[in-house]
């Protein structure tokens, strides 16, 4: 057998894969910059949870997916 069950990369990323990614990614970093800023847990995890909901925000209100 020579075929390959490799699956391949899209050519294009669509907004919401985008939006998927950056999600983690933001708030991944808001923590940290939370944490850096206020030295308390509580204010990091707000500051994580706001940089983290705007991709969200964005994808479902600003730029609602629309059907083609």
């Amino acid at each position: 057998m020579t075929e390959s069950s490799a699956v391949g990369l899209p050519e294009r990323f669509s907004r919401a894969d985008l939006i998927l990614a950056c999600m983690p990614l933001l708030f991944a970093g808001g923590y940290a910059v939370g944490a850096a800023a206020f030295g308390a847990w509580p204010a990091a995890l707000a500051l994580a949870a706001i940089a983290g909901c705007l991709p969200m925000v964005d994808g479902l209100f600003w730029n609602p997916p629309r059907v083609e």
